[in-house]
């Protein structure tokens, strides 16, 4: 049986915290450990979405470690996300949106004249 919660985490390629998981879930009514294969297509494709949009909210940016002992050194850079990887997710997410009739991703503010 594969549940919602992997099917979210094979369709994303980034970690999400079970608390994020299940703020997604229960936002679309979905009990944890659902089977996949008892849900439509649309809810399926809505959490992957909601997925999305939890990870453009993901801090940007990348780090290098280095370590050192006499002779011996060693240096590896752990990625994270960035602007770009967001951009495709929200590209992604709103596409999916628009198509089941949802609100797209809007991040940032307006300011409207008086």
């Amino acid at each position: 049986m594969l549940t919602i919660t992997d099917y979210i985490l094979g369709s994303v390629g980034f970690k999400i915290p079970t608390s994020a998981l299940t703020v997604i879930l229960h936002n679309r009514g979905i009990a944890e450990g659902t089977d996949v294969s008892t849900l439509s297509t649309q809810t399926k494709e809505l959490c992957v979405a909601d997925a999305l949009k939890w990870g453009v909210t993901m801090v940007s940016g990348n780090k290098r470690i280095e370590d050192k002992d006499a002779d011996w050194a060693h240096a590896e850079t752990i990625g994270f996300v960035t602007t770009a990887d967001k951009t495709q997710w929200k590209k992604i997410a709103n596409e999916i949106y628009v198509k089941y009739g949802e609100a797209q991703i809007s991040i940032g503010f307006k300011i409207h004249s008086l």
